[in-house]
């Protein structure tokens, strides 16, 4: 049997690289303001380009620099509309538009307060533009290992002088810094008077009063005056700020159950219900009792007899000005007692 071959040739045709699709593109390196960016012609196929040409301030017309790479210090910081167009042996063309960034930093910072007792707390400022942060440097001034947050909380260990420094760098690798000297104060020592007992029998109360100036006081009650009356057992404190920097006292008030007699030092008559009226508790103990109240000139303003716990800080019905006043007690064991008592509104 007579075998036929068959010959089946294939003929390849490889089109020249000049017909094959241009494709511009370009690539950049990131920098800070003041340094130079690099572009550099990545288009492709890279043998059928003829020349290259760059529109470095995106005015649609590319007549900046010529070639494969160019550099180009640009002035500030911001995202810069930067175009390269090639143009093939052919007479073909392409083009494209890319924002370069151009990164800048400013490192800035602020505390709040200045107080050895206290944490004092640094708050980063810095301004970076068309970048972000990749490390902070704290010296803090002390001899201390400092920190690497960005807004850290420190304890001195003594009042003085310190140079606190932040050094920030960013992802295109901007450093720069910030120095400033802080004083570390002393706290001011806090001291407290009292008008009256600090144990009280329940329905009875006592003036706290910080003592000295301030440039600001702040009491566990959420009130912010020099004095202020306790009615309630409890734990208290008081912090008195001179300078953004603070002391404080706790103390502590009782109102207890007893039936022994008592005398109020201190009226509000505010009608708010607490502390209207001067009273004796347990009067039924001594009565009857008579009274007599002057004023600090001596005038008498109130008398009675007997005493039934009524008087309500008034002279005939008008009321005292905040002051203090003497009272003169005489019971049925025929022993005279005197005191003061407080009125305060």
């Amino acid at each position: 049997m007579k075998k036929t071959a068959i010959v089946i040739l294939i003929i390849l045709t490889l089109l020249p690289i000049s017909l094959l699709a241009l494709k511009a593109d370009f690539k950049f390196t990131k920098v800070c303001v003041g340094s130079e960016t690099m572009l550099f012609n990545t288009s492709t196929p890279y043998d059928s380009i003829y020349k290259v040409v760059w529109d470095l301030n995106g005015d649609g017309v590319f007549n900046d620099e010529v070639g494969d790479t160019v550099f180009v210090a640009f002035p500030t910081a911001g995202a810069y509309n930067i175009g390269i167009k090639v143009i093939s042996f052919n007479g073909g063309q392409d083009a494209v538009y890319k924002p370069v960034p151009v990164a800048s930093l400013q490192v800035a910072f602020s505390l709040d307060y200045s107080c050895w007792n206290l944490p004092v707390h640094f708050f980063n400022e810095s301004i970076i533009q068309e970048d972000v942060a990749l490390q902070y440097v704290w010296d803090f001034g002390d001899g201390t290992s400092g920190s690497l947050q960005p807004n850290p909380t420190h304890n001195y260990s003594a009042a003085g002088g310190y140079t606190v420094r932040l050094t920030v760098v960013t992802s295109f690798g901007c450093i720069d810094s910030a120095k400033t000297t802080i004083s570390i104060q002393n706290p001011p020592i806090v001291d407290i008077t009292f008008s009256g007992d600090t144990v009280f029998p329940l329905g009875d109360s006592v003036i706290a009063t910080i003592v000295g100036s301030y440039d600001s006081v702040f009491w566990s009650t959420g009130e912010r005056t020099n004095s202020i009356i306790i009615r309630e057992s409890g734990h208290y404190f008081v912090q008195g700020y001179l300078a953004d920097c603070y002391g404080e006292k706790y103390f502590t008030i009782s109102a207890v159950e007893d039936h022994t007699v008592r005398i109020m030092t201190v009226i509000t008559p505010n009608a708010d219900g607490f502390n209207d009226r001067w009273e004796i508790f347990n009067l039924d103990e001594l009565e009857p009792c008579q009274v007599e109240i002057y004023n600090r000139w001596g005038q008498k303003v109130f008398s009675a007899s007997p005493y039934n716990n009524e008087w309500d800080g008034t002279d005939n019905g008008r009321p005292l000005s905040n002051d203090t006043y003497y009272y003169f007690l005489r019971c049925k064991d025929g022993n005279l007692q005197k005191g003061t008592i407080n009125i305060v509104k």
